[in-house]
């Protein structure tokens, strides 16, 4: 007997149990954006970070074009966890990166990450990231005013480097540019994302001197 597409729906495997997970980042393109992209790029990397290192699976990162949002991500993604020859491989201590430590350097106000909230939205705001695998509170520490500097202190950590040195420079962002280009050659973020990787990874107080 020929069975409905209701019924077909019904018993598909995704009605039972979820087999991927999606981060959506709420960043406008190009000038559009001017504080966003950077708000939520350590959420960005963290989802990139537990799914490709944790779990295990593979990563798609697109945005409408797949030339600009999308390789900035990216390109701040290698920059952290890659080394800088082709083709790109994964440092050896990408392996040991521990996402849950992550609320050690948050503000003792921030609520734990580990708690069971990763499906319980709180306001239409937490929508656009409860496929994400990453619970809501984690979500929250790393988008604060602050989440940027919470995450470069914890990969200072992960990868035991010098907390008063930056990750990147101008000049080895060019060099990370040049290698994903090798595998995407329609990467072509514009000079307006360029600044806010650079903003990113240079403009943090805790490389300011301690007067």
């Amino acid at each position: 007997m020929t069975q409905s597409i209701k019924e077909r729906q019904e018993q598909h495997p995704l009605k039972k149990k979820p087999c991927c997970y999606y981060l959506q980042l709420l960043v406008a393109e190009g000038k559009k954006d001017k504080t966003e992209w950077e708000r939520w790029m350590p959420t960005g990397l963290v989802f990139l970070m537990e799914h490709l290192q944790h779990r295990k699976r593979r990563v798609l990162v697109h945005c409408a074009q797949g030339r600009d949002r999308s390789v900035g991500i990216v390109l701040a993604f290698v920059a952290l966890t890659c080394t800088r020859v082709f083709p790109l491989r994964f440092r050896e201590e990408f392996d040991s990166l521990d996402v849950g430590s992550i609320a050690n350097f948050a503000d003792e106000d921030d609520t734990g990450i580990n708690g069971d909230d990763t499906n319980e939205a709180k306001d239409s705001s937490d929508l656009h990231h409860l496929q994400s695998g990453l619970s809501i509170s984690l979500v929250k520490i790393l988008s604060k005013e602050n989440g940027r500097d919470v995450f470069l202190k914890w990969m200072h950590e992960q990868q035991n480097t010098p907390s008063n040195v930056p990750f990147v420079n101008k000049e080895s962002l060019r060099i990370v540019l040049h290698l994903v280009s090798q595998d995407r050659e329609n990467a072509e973020p514009t000079r307006s994302t360029m600044q806010k990787l650079n903003r990113f990874f240079m403009s943090s107080p805790i490389y300011r001197p301690i007067k």
